[in-house]
């Protein structure tokens, strides 16, 4: 790999050397800022220790025809992104490949006007969800950001719009702990560990079926979340990181979940999986909701349950348990290992009132 090396000017101004070895000699590149350094360094790495196509040694990338265009930009701008990993970097070529045409990929990235960026949010408006769109449209208004950063360009024309794209919330669904004890009645007897188990702890279902025994600590009455299942280029699934590093957590258990973990780890060694189905594999999430959620709810819906919760709604309930008895948000959101606690406000802030009445009649209730 390239290697990165602070020194000084004569005159003390910092500068940031990139070296490695092309073609059997040294060579190397120099910054006047370490961001810079950083990403030709990913560039160099991604070529295979060579110069990225395009660069002219001590001068950059050519820009012949007026600059790189969008589509070139990004794909430089992704190897260079060295908190990226490879699911990530498919995953934002795939999303590039299948959202931006050709008209605005073809681009110079100077080229690109407000217009464009408004003339593609409403092509995307016709195919994909709001929220489909506010990621696709953040994705690529970031990788502009950066050439703004590198003085590639004065503005960024995608900033800022896609607020003219309303995003509709999803429709949740709270069940109380009295509901949820009545619809878990009506899940297969197997499964109604992992089920208790997701509403009393608000993990994600990727993060609660990754669960291995070693990261149970029942004498500590707590887990740690530190993986998660995620699709990886060509299809596998991996166990590798949850989320974000916010969803790198400690959750800790009622005596109730660590009777439920005790019996789920019993007999198993370090990385065994906690929730297992039948056959003592992993739990996949179609075959989970095909052969026992959905049989679950139509069975709760035929003796007259009145809602039709999803899965996820689990951790939903799981935050609406804790805000409505006057738990702060963040400490909610630090216990759902949500990346701030804005976006437990905005997911659940209309629940916040009623969490004010119970506030209020316990300050009444201390007399003042």
């Amino acid at each position: 790999m390239a290697s990165l090396r602070k020194s000084a000017t004569k005159a003390g101004a910092p500068r940031w050397q990139v070296r490695w070895r092309q073609d059997g000699r040294s060579v190397s590149e120099t910054f006047p800022t370490e961001s810079g350094a950083i990403k030709f360094r990913g560039l160099v790495d991604a070529a295979g220790q060579r110069y990225p196509q395009g660069w002219v040694p001590g001068r950059g990338f050519s820009a012949p025809q007026g600059g790189p265009t969008l589509v070139q930009w990004f794909g430089r701008a992704i190897d260079s992104r060295p908190g990226a990993n490879n699911r990530t970097r498919s995953d934002y070529r795939r999303d590039f490949a299948g959202h931006v045409p050709a008209w605005l990929a073809d681009k110079p990235i100077e080229a690109i006007t407000r217009e464009d960026v408004g003339k593609w949010l409403v092509e995307l408006a016709s195919t994909l969800a709001p929220k489909t769109i506010h990621n696709i449209h953040g994705m690529v208004s970031s990788v502009m950001k950066d050439a703004q950063t590198d003085g590639l360009l004065t503005r960024n024309p995608f900033a800022g719009r896609s607020k003219s794209v309303p995003v509709r919330h999803e429709e949740m669904v709270f069940l109380t702990p009295a509901e949820f004890a009545t619809f878990l009645a009506f899940v297969s007897e197997h499964y109604r560990p992992l089920v208790r188990f997701l509403f009393a702890t608000g993990l994600r279902w990727s993060e609660a079926t990754a669960l291995t025994a070693e990261h149970v600590d029942l004498g500590g009455m707590r887990l740690f979340v530190v993986t998660a299942w995620k699709r990886q280029p060509g299809g596998e699934s991996l166990s590798l990181d949850p989320k974000s590093t916010k969803s790198r957590r400690t959750v800790t258990l009622t005596p109730r979940l660590a009777d439920i973990l005790a019996s789920a780890t019993y007999n198993k060694v370090a990385g065994d999986l906690v929730f297992v189905n039948k056959a003592g594999h992993r739990i996949q999430s179609g075959t989970f909701y095909n052969a026992v959620w959905d049989p679950a709810r139509k069975r709760a819906e035929a003796a007259g349950f009145g809602k039709h919760p999803r899965v996820h709604d689990l951790r939903h309930s799981h935050a609406a348990v804790l805000l409505s008895g006057g738990q702060p948000v963040l400490s909610v959101s630090r216990r759902l290992g949500h990346a701030s606690a804005a976006i437990t406000s905005d997911l659940y802030g209309h629940l916040l009132p009623e969490v004010d009445v119970a506030l209020m009649g316990l300050l009444d209730d201390a007399g003042l």
